[in-house]
């Protein structure tokens, strides 16, 4: 196992069961969006770099609101205990 793979599982060990079961959804869909850009590239449609690879589904109204929802998110759901 990876270093990387040790500590995200390390993390995850460390992180309440709501949390755990928040960043699992996240990884499904990332993994859902990796299988949309393996057919595309599949499809002769290749890209140079993997940077930027999501620009597409970006909605470039609410990257400002994105920067801080993960901190805001968890501050709400946890802000009474």
């Amino acid at each position: 196992m990876t270093k990387t793979k040790e500590q995200a599982i390390e993390l995850l060990h460390d992180m309440p069961d709501e949390m755990v079961v928040y960043v699992i959804d996240i990884l499904r869909g990332m993994k859902g969006i990796s299988e949309i850009e393996k057919s595309k590239v599949n499809a002769g449609k290749k890209r140079k770099s993997s940077m930027g690879f999501l620009s597409e589904y970006a909605n470039v109204g609410l990257i400002s609101q994105e920067k801080e929802a993960w901190g805001n998110a968890v501050r709400e759901k946890y802000a009474d205990h």
